[in-house]
């Protein structure tokens, strides 16, 4: 036993796509999130924008998930092993976001979002 974790309260009002609320102690967590996001003035979805492999923004080859190289061995002897929390208010969570409490080993997060604004007028808010 490591922690107990001891929430009194908790409010969210949104919670998005791959989004995690964790309470409690935990080994490991991995977050991740592809979204393709369009705003287009006349609405239509064209086929050839649902492929990830189109856009460079979702290639992982680039991204390197951290590894540990070297183990740190220590002791730990928590004299109150209680994490207490009162109360916690979120409006949003999204796109790959974490409220963890409690101890966490390992944890990885990433989120990548391409916004696509396609207008009819170079101007298209005014008049």
């Amino acid at each position: 036993m490591r922690h107990i974790s001891v929430l009194h309260q908790l409010s969210v009002t949104t919670l998005g796509l791959d989004a995690i609320t964790q309470i409690g102690d935990t080994n490991h967590a991995e977050l991740k999130n592809r979204a393709i996001v369009v705003h287009r003035e006349i609405p239509n979805f064209l086929a050839q924008e649902g492929k990830w492999e189109a856009y460079e923004i979702f290639v992982d080859d680039e991204i390197t998930i951290p590894t540990r190289v070297n183990e740190v061995y220590m002791t730990v002897i928590n004299e109150n092993p209680f994490i207490e929390v009162g109360c916690i208010t979120i409006q949003s969570m999204l796109s790959a976001s974490c409220l963890h409490i409690g101890s966490i080993d390992y944890v990885f997060s990433n989120s990548r979002i391409l916004q696509i604004r396609q207008f009819t007028t170079k101007e298209p808010f005014r008049k």
